[in-house]
């Protein structure tokens, strides 16, 4: 999960999935990295349904709360779901999320981002439904953002029963429908939003930038350059776009947007300069760091006059 401050007093904070990626264990059929839909008794945690497409539930979800002075919190105006709501939870600010790992709110726009990693099918399966894709993800206003029932640009996973292996209808983004027996909240789901920005293992054809390879996609912040110091600021150029970084792959991207927030196109930053870290530092050492959240501020506390 992440946690990251928006206006005010508002605190957002992401939550996983809390279904079982892996395959089921004693079952002849299988997840096989395809979204996680069990809907057999026994077997409710290979359900996301029960958690991130569930309106009464807190996983899957980015929440949106304002902390008050006293430690305890309340429901800012503009959630997903009114206070008092029937089957809703009031803190829900966007649903139908994975792995939101990263998270980060644009200090001008509001704009919430996040990377949202996928799950692990490398082909599309018509038995089964959509290959896994991560997500960099934009939301201006509170939504629904599909998974399990969709992943990528609203494609949709199939009904799947494990005990036959007989597949059911596509979901369909224009009506969805929670139909778990494990889901506790509401059964027509929001309109779904698509992806921002989406890719899998293999080359992307609307995003051929991001290249190939293994996936753990991160968003933001949105760079303004009169928010750090002029001695070490990085160039007016910069202002309004969005970093989006892959350490999988090892690269940041700065994506240019339109005026509303529309995406226009992405390009290299420190290109050079991550290609010899990466070849000094060696992936093991720079998860450390990620874990310990030293090389997020890397690159806005990188000091001007080196060479990148």
């Amino acid at each position: 999960g992440s946690l990251t401050f928006g206006k005010g007093r508002e605190l957002f904070l992401s939550t996983g999935d809390n279904a079982t990626p892996f395959n089921q264990a004693n079952s002849k059929y299988k997840l096989d990295g395809y979204g996680p839909m069990d809907n057999r008794e026994g077997f409710e945690q290979y359900d996301a349904r029960r958690s991130s497409s569930n309106t009464n539930d807190l996983r899957g979800k980015v929440l949106r709360i304002k902390v008050n002075t006293d430690g305890t919190y309340s429901i800012p105006e503009g959630n997903l779901f009114p206070v008092g709501t029937a089957k809703t939870r009031p803190e829900i600010y966007t649903m139908g999320t994975r792995n939101s790992y990263r998270i980060s709110v644009d200090k001008k726009t509001g704009y919430l981002y996040w990377g949202d990693v996928g799950p692990d099918a490398q082909e599309d399966n018509p038995e089964r439904g959509s290959r896994g894709y991560d997500e960099l993800n934009q939301a201006k206003k509170p939504g629904y953002f599909g998974w399990p029932l969709f992943i990528g640009n609203n494609y949709p996973n199939r009904q799947f029963d494990y005990e036959t292996g007989k597949s059911g209808d596509y979901y369909d983004p224009k009506k969805p429908l929670n139909l778990s027996k494990n889901n506790t909240g509401l059964v027509e789901l929001p309109p779904v939003s698509p992806a921002f920005i989406w890719y899998p293992y293999a080359k992307s054809a609307e995003f051929p930038d991001v290249g190939t390879g293994g996936r753990n996609a991160m968003a933001g912040p949105v760079y303004y350059s009169d928010m750090y110091p002029a001695a070490t600021r990085f160039p007016s150029y910069y202002d309004g776009k969005l970093m989006f970084y892959e350490w999988m792959r090892g690269w940041i991207k700065m994506v240019t947007m339109d005026k509303d927030g529309n995406y226009e196109k992405m390009e290299p930053f420190m290109e050079s300069f991550l290609d010899n870290f990466f070849k000094i530092a060696g992936k093991a050492i720079i998860m450390k760091m990620m874990e310990m959240e030293i090389i997020e501020v890397l690159p806005l506390a990188y000091i001007r006059g080196r060479s990148i």
